[in-house]
């Protein structure tokens, strides 16, 4: 009964956080389409993959971009019209994308799309945490959960219109494309596909006419506040004053390392993730272990499965064991999948699954965490989630590739890096927790 009056109250604050989750679900589906579809890309701009595959560095290069614009732009403009704005136009340039084959004017709209997707990606967490202050960790748990289920679900919107390979008459994900792009590249040639044969066009055209859609109640929500903003001010102004004692806008240089903390524990677990996603498959295959492709792409979708899907189990837990226990638990799981996976599973294929396993339950929620600990103490802005986001979306770019160079060196050092990476997040975490109650705490 109190839950559904707390629903009622806040109705619309509910409708605005569901179009919040939806832009980031939008988000989850255009980060694994691309890559699911960059062999059917090459067909239709009639170039090799090394040079399509510059697609993904595009769109990195255009979020992180994004990301670091975002907290200037939600700080002098409404969010609500910002969200609007930027789904419209990810939408639009996602869309065009297949129809523009020429490899230049794909690349265009890749980064203009990844400019939009990296405002939306800070003006979501920030929204979230602007709508229900000290209520917002749970929240942000459901958030991620979005853009995880838009990564699961993208390849199955994507698999339909992609063209079958020889050897399989399934297409490959971006991991199983990593594995060898040489020897993809000779299996598309053989079938002698053209251009007039690809319809991944269809794919794009869903992904962007979800962005499109979700623009909609976006731009009501900004009317709807624009007309009655002395009313909303007003009532915002009442809710500071009567905000967590705890919290403050003063940011002071304990508030900047707290910060910091944030950071570090997001570039981590955020790198960790995208490591996984991007060279799990080529590990497998090229290691010792020699499993099959299809298995190694079973593998990183047992990963993101674990990592989506377990914050439906935490989220509920919250409400009857404290934040604090869960998230040890969800560090030792953590610890635990690490210590099985580096470095036995070189070569013991159950040391792997169960590693993978436990990795992505345990990672799971902890970078929301992260947020949630520090709003207990601070007041979110979107400028500091420009600025935490930035430097975690950083580690998009840069792991993968310095893993993927150590990786030709020797494939075990993919385990080595994944184990650091793992460590950096559970250390800074529980440095954050303490440093917060021991500093921040008034």
């Amino acid at each position: 009964m109190k839950q559904l009056k707390f629903f009622i109250d806040n109705r619309y604050s509910f409708f605005k956080t569901i179009s919040v989750y939806l832009t980031y679900f939008s988000i989850g589906c255009v980060s694994a389409l691309l890559g699911s579809s960059l062999l059917d890309l090459q067909i239709l701009a009639n170039t090799d993959f090394a040079k399509i595959s510059l697609l993904v560095t595009f769109r990195s290069v255009g979020h992180v971009s994004g990301s670091l614009i975002a907290g200037i732009i939600g700080s002098k403009f409404k969010l609500s019209l910002v969200l609007a704005i930027t789904n419209f136009f990810s939408g639009l340039f996602i869309g065009l994308v297949p129809f523009l084959v020429k490899f230049e004017y794909m690349s265009i709209c890749i980064l203009i799309a990844g400019i939009n997707y990296g405002i939306a990606d800070i003006l979501s967490a920030s929204s979230i945490t602007i709508i229900w202050k000290d209520k917002c960790a749970n929240f942000i748990q459901v958030l991620f959960l979005f853009g995880g289920i838009g990564a699961l679900i993208s390849p199955v919107i994507t698999r339909p219109f992609l063209l079958p390979s020889n050897d399989e008459k399934t297409s490959f994900n971006m991991n199983s494309s990593m594995v060898n792009s040489i020897d993809v590249q000779s299996t598309f040639s053989k079938q002698n596909y053209e251009s007039a044969d690809v319809t991944v066009h269809y794919a794009f055209l869903i992904c962007g006419l979800i962005g499109i859609i979700i623009s909609i109640p976006f731009m009501y929500f900004y009317l709807n506040e624009r007309k009655k903003s002395l009313e909303i001010q007003v009532k915002r102004n009442d809710q500071l004053a009567n905000a967590n004692p705890q919290q403050t806008n003063d940011l002071t240089w304990k508030s900047y390392i707290a910060v910091a903390l944030v950071a570090i524990v997001g570039h981590s677990a955020y790198s960790l993730e995208t490591v996984v996603n991007s060279l799990a498959t080529s590990f497998s295959v090229k290691s010792d272990l020699h499993m099959d492709k299809k298995s190694g792409v079973l593998l990183a979708t047992v990963f993101w499965s674990c990592f989506s899907f377990y914050r439906l189990i935490f989220i509920p837990l919250t409400f009857i064991i404290s934040e604090s226990k869960l998230l040890a638990t969800s560090l030792t799981i953590s610890l635990t999948g690490l210590l099985i996976t580096v470095p036995w599973a070189n070569n013991n294929e159950i040391c792997i699954w169960i590693g993978f396993t436990l990795i992505g339950i345990g990672i799971s929620p902890i970078f929301a965490a992260s947020f949630g600990v520090l709003n207990s103490y601070i007041i979110i802005t979107p400028r500091i989630v420009s600025i935490i986001l930035s430097i975690t979306l950083i580690g998009e770019s840069i792991h993968p590739a310095i893993a993927a160079f150590l990786m030709t060196k020797k494939m075990i050092v993919f385990l080595y890096y994944l184990g650091a990476l793992g460590i950096s997040y559970i250390l800074s975490l529980m440095i954050l927790i303490v440093y917060c109650k021991k500093a921040l705490e008034y």
